[in-house]
Formats: structure tokens, sequence, C-alpha cells
């Protein structure tokens, strides 16, 4: 009681402190360290500068780049495009995994913030996920007439082809199909940018398992945790459990997990333990140790604890040393019986 009374008294002294200080707790304790949140370092993952020539695209025509990723997510695109009259409709650029198939993700731009003549135009597109060494298609469209299209910039090449990993194509809506730009004595790229970041993953559990008044053998205690992966949008963390308390038999529902998102939220792993057979000592104490296994040291730490009943088990008359010490007192008794019967006979 007197340990317990102690440790609230210096809980509301911390609490006090915290309260009145003017100073932040931790301000020069460098040991501190918090995961803070910056903007992401974007970086060109495919690309095709070069573009002397132009083709136009408005509400009878619709044009498309293809390209192949070397790394997800798509965060923003880019397009050189250029806007020779007025108009007042917008520029709809998207993403799709194929010609025909929906928008994975889009973005659209006003007529009035597009600028005349020719520019580098960023559509910042939703992120979105894309599977590395698949072929995904820029699409631009725009409800303008032809009589005052946009116009996106491409490269003709008829010695080598300067994008290998994808061609411009073209959509005409009287006939209603998609077919490339280029030939089959030339090459066809339109000018573009894809853009992701550097990703990582950040490995975070929680949980704690605290079990009380446990007797010795008790089977079937359950308790739970949550493995979560707080890094960059559409990281992988591939995590394992590489120990555990050696005291008691223990069981998971999930020992490893491979490409876990930020996007798939919480995995909880739920814990089956069979107590130890002995109360000594009274009280185990452990730890779980989950990490990273593209990272080892990236490893989260879950505390256990077990708590048996002091001195319940050795008062019971059916513990073994209990019995053992009946015995012996028999055992004695008999004999000092039998030597006290012998002696009056004599």
């Amino acid at each position: 009681m007197v340990h317990h009374m102690g440790l609230k008294i210096i809980s509301f002294g911390l609490v006090a402190l915290f309260i009145l200080s003017s100073e932040p707790l931790f301000a020069n304790d460098q040991s501190f360290n918090l995961r803070v949140s910056t903007e992401p370092e974007y970086l060109i993952d495919q690309s095709q500068e070069e573009g002397p020539y132009k083709l136009g695209f408005h509400q009878q025509i619709t044009l498309a780049q293809s390209f192949i990723p070397t790394i997800t997510p798509l965060t923003k695109v880019e397009v050189k495009i250029e806007k020779p009259r007025r108009t007042v409709y917008d520029i709809i650029l998207s993403v799709r995994a194929s010609l025909d198939g929906p928008d994975m993700t889009a973005y659209s731009i006003a007529a009035e913030d597009v600028p005349y003549y020719t520019n580098w135009i960023e559509f910042d597109v939703p992120d979105v996920d894309l599977i590395k060494g698949n072929t995904y298609y820029i699409v631009l469209r725009s409800l303008t007439s032809s009589e005052y299209p946009y116009r996106w910039h491409f490269d003709y090449n008829m010695s080598g082809d300067i994008y290998s990993d994808g061609k411009m194509y073209r959509y005409f809506s009287p006939s209603a199909t998609w077919e490339p730009v280029e030939t089959s004595s030339d090459y066809v790229d339109a000018s573009f940018r894809t853009y992701s970041y550097h990703s990582y993953v950040n490995l975070e559990c929680e949980g704690y398992l605290n079990w009380t008044d446990i007797q010795p053998g008790e089977e079937n205690l359950i308790g739970f945790f949550v493995v979560r992966n707080n890094g960059t949008p559409y990281s992988r963390l591939n995590w394992k459990i590489q120990n555990w308390p050696g005291w008691g038999t223990w069981q998971f529902s999930v020992t490893e997990q491979t490409g876990l998102k930020p996007e798939d939220g919480d995995t909880r792993v739920n814990v089956i333990v069979n107590a130890p057979q002995s109360n000594v000592p009274d009280e185990y104490l452990g730890k779980i140790t989950i990490i990273n296994k593209d990272n080892v040291n990236d490893t989260e730490i879950i505390q256990a604890r077990l708590v048996t009943p002091k001195g319940k088990s050795i008062l019971n008359s059916n513990h073994p040393l209990i019995t053992n010490i009946f015995h012996l007192i028999t055992r004695y008794r008999n004999a000092l019986f039998q030597k006290n019967l012998f002696s009056n006979i004599i």
C-alpha cells in the first residue's frame, strides 16, 4: 500500500510540474525524439523531355501516352502543353491501367489557370498505387472545340525510340477507337514527366498484455496487440514476431506479414497463453519483440505481465510440497509410536 501511495504522489508531482512550468517538459532532453511530418522529397520516375512537334486535343480527339513505372505511388504528372487561343474549357488529365478502362486518378485545371503558349503544366493528381513494371496511360482530354484546341508536344523520330517504355495514342470520337500515333517506320512519344517520392515504412505496435490473479497452469489466457505501418502512403512493411517470453506457452494469430500498407490500417494479433505450472516467482515479466524484416534496427516492444496469487497455492493441501511434509510427519509419528510400544513390552 505504501508503494502505490508513493507512486501516486510522484505522478501528481510530475503533472503539477508540467502544468506550472512555462517551458516544455522535454525541451532540453536530446534523447526525446519524435518523427516530424515533412513535405515528401519528390523525384521524377519516368519522363520524355523532347517535344518539337504538337498534336491537338479537344472534344473530338483525346490523347494518351503509355509509361511503365519503376516506383510507387504516382503523385503528380507534368505535360508539355500549348494553349494557342482563349478557351473556357478545362483540361482533364487522368491515369488508367488500360486505354478503355476507368480513371484510376484524375485532376482538372481550369482554362484560366493554363497559361498561353507552351509550358510544362503540373497536374497534382491524388496519389495512386501503381504496380511496378506494369503499363499505364496518361490521358489528356477537354471539351474545348476544335477551333480552340489545346496541343500536346511530342517527339517524332525515325532513327530510334527516344522512350522505349511507351508510345503516344490518339482517340477519335467518331470512330470511337484508340490507335497509336506512330507507325511501323517511326517512333512518337509525348512530352511528360511522372513523379513519386522517397518511400519509407514506419513500424508501430500498440498494446499491453497483463494477466492478474492467475492460477499456476491456467490455460487459454487471451490478449491482443496491433501492428501498423505509419510510413509514407502505399509503402509496404514486412514484419515478424522475433521473440516472446520464455515462461508459459504462447500462440499468436499472426506471426508475420508481408506488404502491410498505411492504408490497410491496424493488423490485430490475438494472443493465447497457458500460464506456467509454478507460482515461483508470483510475478512473471517479459516482452514480445516485433521487427521490420527489411531493417532489423526497426523494432517495437510489447510488454507482458502475468501474476499468480501470492501464497494461495502453497496453502493448498493438494500441493506436492504439503503432501510430502504430511507423509514425513506421519512416518515419523508412526516410528515414535512403534518405539514406545516396544519399550513398554520390554
